[in-house]
């Protein structure tokens, strides 16, 4: 996406005068209480002004890395493709060895994580992604997109995390199960057909808990934390800037929290709710995801694509084709499950909803390879990547000691599905996911977001995956956050938004925040 030439004045014209929207920016509505009017014969009251809120600090020193520090290779034909229209990044490749848990150091206690890197700048800029992308395939497709600049004052570091990616990947259920998990029918009416959902759950974690032993309460945010700081320490770097898309950001926060010391500058785009309570989490989501669809279908009946002039009627009608006569593909075999999932992995990417909606076509016709190929990498895998179904869950289930009995889920799939039509029983009945996982010990309270540096917050006003309102609590919870709001539809405003990447390209090269609740246009 081009740089806007002026990239470096935007501190400047994101300052609203007048109500001039300047540089594509605008700040968020002014909260002073509205002009009274004094009565004449009233004598005026000489109040003092308000005390003025002290300016915010400023971002410290990016620091440098050590280059040689580790022994890279190149990988860049092995990597995914880049972006449609995007020239491939030069990449490197390595690993590091992590401690499994620092505060049990020991021989077989250590872990091996994916690290790739990509551009030439002296500082290192440290990329995290979900478990739907690791950070080393995110950094690659980062990098083929970032402005010239910042690739220039910056190293991307891509790390993926535990378990994901190559590193130590977990592949602990058994490929029938995690399909029978992940395509369980969303109008599953009845306590008997939960206790069927429930009893394959709860084999798949046995299985895990088999094979994976203490590793499986060891993949969490808390623990990612602790692989950033060595990270830093295997770079000698002074200090880790830090780009997290989305779930990635939990671990961003524990890392602040834990090491304000260690913190450079950091960006968390799409931040999800702070809160530790799975069901309001997952309504939350559930709400996100039916407006991602309305955005979806709008655009799709403003395309006419094949699925207008009723792309909801559409889906139902598929799901109930589906119901009755599965799609066998070499892949995965495409149930209605399976469909509305291929659709919760695209929403959040509108450089794809031509795909989604040919796909959907399809299976209508009879053809699931579409869709067989946009679940393909959750539930089989693809290439030498394992399934991301697997350090999902183990994410998930590990950040939250919610635990919902089968009787509350069941009460809240015949309440979630009259709320949210399309996807509001699939999210309920993914509440027993975590059932039959070990509840995680708390951890312990940091205190280090009080002493970190400001870091950037960006909230998307339509991302379908980690809800607005999530993100702002989360920037809330740092005090020396500094939040900026983009009115598009996707999950990550990165690179999508222009107003966005010249607010974060300033802020990392040229250590200048943006004013505090600068609104960006879609």
């Amino acid at each position: 996406m081009p740089v806007a030439a002026n990239r470096r004045a935007l501190p400047l014209l994101a300052l609203v005068v007048t109500g001039t929207v300047l540089g594509g920016c605008t700040v968020g509505p002014s909260d002073r209480p509205p002009v009274a009017v004094r009565d004449a014969g009233v004598a005026p009251q000489h109040r003092p002004p308000p005390p003025q809120p002290s300016p915010p600090a400023p971002p410290p020193p990016a620091g440098r890395y050590d280059p040689a520090s580790l022994p890279w290779r190149d990988c860049t034909a092995v990597t995914a493709p880049p972006p449609a229209g995007t020239a491939p990044a030069e990449l490197e490749c390595t690993e590091i060895s992590v401690a499994g848990d620092l505060s049990q150091p020991g021989p077989g206690s250590s872990l091996v994580l994916d690290v790739t890197r990509a551009g030439s700048g002296p500082a290192p800029l440290v990329v995290l992604g979900e478990a739907g992308e690791p950070g080393t395939a995110r950094a690659a497709r980062l990098a083929a997109q970032a402005p010239p600049e910042l690739l220039e004052s910056y190293t991307l570091i891509g790390l993926a995390r535990r378990g994901t990616g190559r590193s130590d990947p977990v592949d602990c259920i058994p490929e029938r199960a995690r399909e029978q998990i992940i395509g369980a029918d969303p109008a599953l009416r009845g306590g008997g057909q939960l206790r069927e959902l429930l009893d394959t759950t709860r084999t798949a974690i046995q299985t895990c808990v088999q094979e994976l032993g203490t590793l499986l309460s060891a993949i969490n945010s808390p623990a990612t934390a602790d692989d950033l700081e060595q990270l830093r320490t295997a770079l000698r770097a002074p200090v880790l800037n830090l780009l997290a898309l989305g779930e990635a950001s939990r671990a961003t926060v524990d890392y602040v929290d834990r090491y304000p010391g260690s913190v450079g500058r950091v960006v968390l785009d799409g931040a999800p709710d702070p809160g530790r309570d799975d069901i309001a989490a997952s309504e939350a989501s559930a709400a996100a995801a039916e407006r991602g669809f309305d955005a979806f279908a709008a655009d799709c009946v403003a395309r006419d694509c094949a699925l207008a002039p009723d792309p909801r009627r559409a889906l139902t009608e598929l799901a109930e084709q589906l119901r009755v006569t599965p799609l066998e593909e070499p892949e995965v075999r495409v149930t209605a499950g399976i469909a509305f999932q291929a659709v919760l992995e695209t929403l959040g990417s509108p450089e794809r909803w031509d795909e989604l909606a040919a796909a959907l076509d399809a299976a209508r016709n009879g053809d699931g390879t579409a869709i067989s190929r946009l679940v393909e990498p959750l539930v089989t895998g693809r290439g030498e990547l394992p399934a991301q179904f697997d350090p999902g869950l183990a994410t998930r289930c590990n950040d939250t000691p919610t635990r919902v009995p089968p009787v509350r889920a069941e009460q809240l799939v015949a309440e979630w599905r009259e709320r949210f039509p399309l996807f509001g029983g699939m999210f309920a009945q993914r509440l027993l996911l975590c059932s039959a996982w070990p509840v995680p010990t708390e951890p312990p309270a940091g205190t280090g977001a009080e002493q970190a540096p400001p870091l950037l917050v960006i909230a998307t006003e339509g991302d379908p995956r980690t809800p607005a309102s999530g993100t702002r609590r989360t920037a809330a919870q740092l005090p020396a956050a500094v939040l900026v709001n983009w009115q598009g539809r996707a999950h990550g405003a990165e690179w999508r938004s222009r107003c966005v990447t010249d607010l974060v390209t300033t802020y990392l090269v040229d250590a200048q925040l943006p004013v505090p609740g600068t609104l960006c246009p879609p």
